[in-house]
Parts: C-alpha cells; structure tokens; sequence
C-alpha cells in the first residue's frame, strides 16, 4: 500500500500548527500548505500601526513556514491573491456599496480556503487533509453524504477523507 499524504492547512496559527505537529509526531507524511491571500505590502499607507490580528497576515505565513521548518515537512505557499480579490474583496465592497453587510469570511471560506485547499493538496499529492478546525464528521444514510457537524470534544481534530 503507498503511503498516504496529509496536507495540512496551516494557518500561522496555534490550532493548525498545534495538528501538524501532532500528525508528525504519529509519523504521518504531512506537507504543509499555505494561501497567501492578500499583498501585505499593497495600500501600505492604509496599513495600521501595531499589531492587528487579522487574518491573512504576512506574519502568518512567517509563522507556519518556522513552523514548518521547525517540524521537518515540506512546505508551500500558494498565492490565491488575484482570486481572492475577485471573489472575495470585490462583492465584499460592491454588497457594502449596496447598503448590505455582507460577511467576506463567508465566501472566502466557500470558495476559497476550502474549495480550493482540496485542489492544492490533490496536486501535491495528498489523499488526506487536516486543519485545525474542529468539527465531527458523520456519514449521513438518509442523503448518502458526509456531513460536517460540531465537535463533541474542542480537543480532538478529524480527518477529513476525500478521493479526487
């Protein structure tokens, strides 16, 4: 049996380095990945002074590739910048121009860090991914389907399995 891959999304932040770790250190083949979602260095008189502890930082990505290097895994960054702003930031600004609230998260999460995670780890070859998301995963009988629910425990991440 060839062995399998896990991509892991990594954040920058505690939880999915927190995972990482945790597959590497059960000997599990884990590759790193990272969108780099926003220019940092576009706009930067808009930029504020500080810490500002969005998401989609410079320093995020910093930090998952130290942690990357510190674990020993292969690492990559994958740039969804140009994609980022026409399905994300673009309706986000025309919604907000409308009058409407809208929540970019929202379509980032739909149609960017999920939608394409699955392709990034399929083309480094994973069959497996991980983030440091924390949710159950049930097989639904009724509809055939997966289903993604809430986590009976904070502390224990699942795997999510898909075949490409």
């Amino acid at each position: 049996m060839p062995e399998r891959t896990i991509a892991v999304a990594m954040s920058g932040g505690v939880d999915s380095s927190v995972v990482a770790g945790m597959l590497h250190r059960r000997g599990e083949r884990v590759i790193g990945l990272t969108m780099q979602l926003w220019n940092q260095r576009r706009l930067p008189e808009l930029a504020p002074d500080g810490p500002t502890g969005r998401c989609c930082s410079l320093e995020d990505v910093y930090d998952a590739r130290h942690v990357a290097q510190h674990l020993g895994i292969p690492y990559y960054v994958v740039n969804f910048e140009q994609r980022f702003e026409a399905q994300v930031v673009k309706p986000f600004i025309e919604e907000y121009l409308a009058g409407r609230t809208p929540i970019p998260c929202t379509l980032c999460n739909n149609f960017i860090k999920f939608d394409q995670f699955l392709e990034m780890a399929e083309g480094v070859g994973a069959d497996r991914i991980a983030t440091g998301h924390y949710a159950r995963i049930d097989w639904n009988p009724d509809s055939g389907r997966w289903k993604c629910a809430a986590a009976r425990i904070a502390a224990r991440t699942r795997l999510i399995s898909y075949s490409g």
